[in-house]
């Protein structure tokens, strides 16, 4: 007798985890042909060496994903989260990234992004509490990158 079970699980192993994961991934390359994934990491450090901030991307099908921009509590309000910023776009684009999107909360500073280039695409209401988080998104480099491909299938699997 085949038997399936379905439960929440409150604390997965890695590989329960990465069994997940690697399903999606590999059924995401059957589709695109793209399995491309790319690490786009900055990080600044005083003169101890000590880490001070970062950024963390991750890119593929030509966008790249800011998924962490912090700075410090002591080095903020000094150009560092731009300059880092600045810093991860050019090398995102020198890996042949053309387009970069991002959320954060209103509790933090999308002003930051607006400065930056970076134009609101979404958001969702009272999250946090009181607040927003906010979806944004840049075109980095090159020409095109937002076009759909007419050969990639529709959401109903034809082409």
């Amino acid at each position: 007798m085949n038997f399936t079970s379905v439960a929440v699980e409150h604390d997965p192993d890695q590989g329960t985890k990465s069994a997940i994961q690697k399903g999606l991934f590999d059924a995401n390359v059957e589709v695109t042909g793209d399995g491309r994934f790319d690490l786009v990491f900055v990080a600044a450090r005083d003169s101890n060496s000590k880490v001070i901030g970062g950024v963390v991307g991750e890119a593929y099908w030509g966008w790249v994903n800011f998924t962490t921009v912090w700075v410090h509590p002591d080095h903020r309000r000094k150009g560092l989260a731009s300059q880092m910023l600045k810093a991860a776009e050019k090398e995102a684009t020198r890996m042949g990234y053309t387009q970069a999107y991002l959320d954060t909360f209103s509790i933090q500073s999308p002003d930051l992004y607006l400065r930056a280039g970076y134009e609101i695409f979404g958001q969702l209401e009272n999250f946090p509490a009181g607040g927003k988080r906010v979806f944004m998104r840049k075109t980095i480099g090159g020409q095109g990158a937002n076009q759909v491909p007419t050969d990639m299938p529709n959401a109903d699997g034809d082409a």
